[in-house]
């Protein structure tokens, strides 16, 4: 059923300026701004490429759906939340390169975008989160530009990339063509100022960075910290300062439930296949002992008794040297979790090294000494949960469990 519409998520905790709640309101600003000026004006909506080995999307079929539903005389709209608002604009070009860059948000400046939605209206349809979700429901996919079908498009719709071609079962017209005074945009909207009701966090992590079924198969007690890391850095960002405090709190957050992860994975494994057979320092922060011989025991445990967890240095100093106990090797211990390990040699060594996670771990548990800036800070929870890319959490889970990464795309 024509005409067909986009649909689009973002996330709302990866904002720039904030001043605004999300980058949607901010959007909303700059193009009412800028019709009070010139009722012609315009901006562009971008829909950022997760990877750099992303597939290429195909921008013809985005065209053609706007120059077929210009042929019917109907606005072709785009739908953008962040399943708690619900925003619509109305789009009147799709391009792959954006022609006129002052007419989009900073936001975008030196990310890498796939396709532009050129705008000539836009309004928040809902900022309450059971409403957003009732609207999401109407919309569906079922166009010959996929080879599969979506009954209703939900916080949880597996397998698809944004940004999608939809249908709308209410058939909603929300932009008329009225000149000036049938801009929406230009009309009062309460609603965009005043806050409504959200998304449960735990809903926000599955949603935006970890698919449900990952979020599942993560240990009960690093869940919960991974939500209380993401309450912490909301707070510390919704105030008209930035708290600095909260934001290192739940940057380190973030680095413990790291560490504990893989005590849960890469360490567990170790003690079920040796651990009768490798020692340990018998203290709150132990260290692996490459050999007992010629060791008091008294001051050692064999690591199946160890119920300490051992720091993101130890976990590393393994992980760079597979030949480190003489009596095996990590590569005969990790044989049954091929996929795992080649995981962590190739890529989680890299990763510990290249972002300098463990000095920055260590600094932040000692307040008052961190260097680096708030930008930086949120690059680790970036890097970690997976804006802009997979993550180390996604990528640890689904290697450890082998879980074939193709069910589980992020837009």
């Amino acid at each position: 059923m024509k005409p067909y519409h986009f649909y689009v998520a973002f996330n709302p905790l990866f904002n720039v300026d904030q001043t605004y709640l999300t980058q949607a309101h901010e959007f909303h600003h700059s193009l009412k701004e800028k019709k009070k000026q010139d009722p012609s004006a315009h901006m562009y909506w971008g829909k950022i490429q997760i990877s750099e080995h992303s597939e290429a999307l195909n921008v013809s079929n985005f065209d053609n759906v706007v120059k077929e539903n210009n042929e019917l005389e109907l606005s072709t709209h785009i739908y953008i939340t962040d399943y708690q608002h619900l925003w619509v604009g109305k789009v009147t070009d799709v391009v792959s390169e954006i022609p006129d860059p002052e007419n989009t948000l900073s936001f975008y400046h030196q990310k890498k975008v796939q396709v532009w939605f050129k705008l000539k209206d836009f309004d928040l349809i809902t900022n309450h989160a059971g409403e957003t979700l009732a609207y999401l429901n109407q919309m569906y996919v079922d166009n010959e530009y996929y080879n599969y079908k979506i009954n209703k498009m939900t916080p949880f719709s597996n397998g698809i990339r944004f940004p999608m071609i939809v249908q709308d079962r209410s058939c909603a017209r929300y932009f008329s063509q009225n000149g000036l005074l049938a801009l929406r945009v230009l009309k009062e909207n309460s609603s965009v100022t005043i806050s409504g009701e959200g998304i449960k966090m735990s809903d926000i992590m599955q949603s935006f960075v970890i698919p449900e079924a990952n979020f599942k198969l993560i240990p009960e007690g690093v869940r919960s910290q991974i939500i209380q890391a993401e309450i912490l850095l909301l707070e510390a960002q919704t105030q008209m300062k930035k708290d600095r405090a909260k934001l290192e709190q739940a940057i380190l957050t973030y680095l413990k439930c790291l560490e504990i992860l893989l005590n849960e994975t890469f360490i567990d494994h170790l003690k079920r296949e040796e651990g009768h057979r490798i020692y340990a320092s018998k203290d709150s922060s132990p260290k692996f002992i490459r050999s007992s011989l010629n060791k008091d025991k008294s001051t050692l445990v064999r690591l199946k008794d160890c119920n300490s967890y051992f720091n993101l240095s130890q976990i590393k100093m393994l992980i760079d040297t597979p030949f480190f106990f003489p009596h095996t090797t990590l590569d005969y211990v990790f044989r049954t979790r091929k996929t795992f390990w080649e995981y962590c040699r190739l890529e989680l060594r890299s990763t510990l090294k290249n972002e300098s996670l463990i000095e920055l771990r260590n600094l932040l548990a000692k307040p008052g000494e961190v260097k680096a800036n708030d930008r930086e800070l949120l690059l680790v929870r970036n890097v970690l949960l997976g804006v802009g890319g997979r993550g180390v959490f996604n990528e640890l889970i689904e290697a450890y469990f082998e879980i074939s990464t193709s069910k589980f795309k992020i837009a």
